[in-house]
Parts: structure tokens; sequence; C-alpha cells
């Protein structure tokens, strides 16, 4: 479980990116965490892996207090939380064996599982005949297959989606989707989803926060909140959804 208590991170002591923020993230989640571009997203989740620092209040994965943590317990953490971005990250100069190979590769695996376990991880994606290519000769879609084959590599027990489908048309999207949910349900990862579309929250997740102007708005199951929305931004979100529907 994931547990972040009171959170806040405001930089140059004027701007204040999330604010006294309270959440719980069980294990199995599919955990959306929607808001508006500049509500504070991203920097929240970047707090869950220490890439951002809060400035005050306290996060605790698996029963352990994190912030005052040494360096190598942070690799050792950040090890066990993946992270797949809207931009993909890949290597352009790496082929997408080596793309994914690359976090084995760092942790020291010999060469023989690296093999194993890259060609199993890109059955998972379903790209199996693109171990040779290049980022550049892949479509937008199958980037992001790549990206989350490469954040499976260290076998983590979280995946963290930085609006990983938000650089995508409709249908990659519903496959990314798909093939996420798949993760969850047969490695159990717990998956961390960020987003300012209400359809991709709709989805997959069983849970959500609304984000707005760096707090937290609304939060819980999301049938219930999609049902019976009580903030203002999580009923624009919705009423959205409603009318892509129609």
């Amino acid at each position: 479980m994931i547990e972040l208590i009171n959170i806040t991170k405001t930089y140059n002591n004027t701007i204040t990116a999330i604010k006294d923020i309270s959440l719980k993230i069980n294990d199995g989640d599919i955990f959306g965490i929607i808001g508006l571009s500049g509500a504070g997203k991203s920097t929240l989740v970047r707090c869950i892996n220490l890439l951002e620092k809060p400035t005050s209040g306290e996060i605790i994965v698996d029963e352990q207090k994190i912030l005052n943590i040494n360096n190598k317990e942070l690799l050792r953490m950040r090890k066990n939380i993946g992270t797949i971005f809207q931009n993909f990250n890949l290597l352009e100069q790496r082929t997408v064996f080596k793309n994914v190979a690359f976090p084995l590769e760092l942790n020291g695996v010999d060469k023989n599982t690296i093999k194993e376990e890259v060609a199993r991880l890109l059955k998972l994606v379903d790209l199996e005949d693109k171990a040779n290519s290049y980022p550049s000769e892949l479509s937008g879609g199958q980037k992001q297959r790549v990206a989350i084959a490469r954040a499976l590599a260290n076998s983590p027990k979280y995946l963290i989606c930085d609006e990983a489908t938000s650089a995508l048309d409709p249908k990659t999207t519903d496959s990314i989707l798909k093939l996420l949910l798949e993760i969850n349900k047969k490695f159990g990862v717990t998956i961390i989803l960020i987003s300012h579309d209400m359809s991709v929250i709709y989805s997959i997740c069983n849970k959500v926060a609304v984000l707005d102007e760096a707090h937290i708005v609304e939060e819980g199951d999301v049938e219930q909140i999609f049902k019976n929305p009580q903030s203002d931004i999580a009923k624009r979100f919705i009423e959205f959804k409603r009318l892509e529907v129609k």
C-alpha cells in the first residue's frame, strides 16, 4: 500500500503545486488521479517515487516511511515503482530489445536472463516481431507498449502511468488501457493512472481522486463519483464524458 499523509509541495516558497493531500492506494487498485492541466497531478506522482521531495508531509510505501531513506534504499524503492510517460522517453539510438533490456543491464543481470526476460516482456505487450526495430520505426501505440515493457522489467509492485495515453488516438488508447488492465489482473500490479480524461479513468480504474488547484476535492469509488459527483470540477469532467458518449 502507498499512503500519502498531508503532502504539500511548494516551489521557491511561493508556488504551491499540491497542498495538504492525503491518499491511500491499496494493493491491487487501479487508482485514477484526474485534474486539469496545472492541478498538481504530475507533481503528486513525482512525490510518490521521490523524483520530487515534498515540502512537508509523509509518504509510506509498504509500511516504510521513505522521505529520509538513504540512497541505497531509495534505489531499491524506485525499482519497485515503474513509470511510463506521455512522451514514451525511449532511447532513440537503442533497439526495442535494448530499450527493454536497459533497466536489467543497469542492475547487472546476466545476458542470458536478460534475453529471456525481454522476450517474455515483448510477448506480453505483443511486440515480439519488433525486437530489432528502432523507436523511429514504431507507431505511438507501439512506443508506449515498449515503454510499458521497460517499466515492467524490474518486476515492480507499482506502475505509475503519467498521462500515458494523452498522445494516442482513441483506438490506440483503448488497446493500451486493455493491456494495463491485463497487467493488473495477471500480475497484481497496482496501477496509478494520471489523466485529464474521465473516459480513461472510467474505463479501468476502481478508485479516483479529483484534483483542483492543488487540492483533492473528491475521492472514492469511480462508479460512485460518476453517478453522484459532489465537486464542480468532477461534474464538469463527467458531463464532458457523457457528451462524448452521445
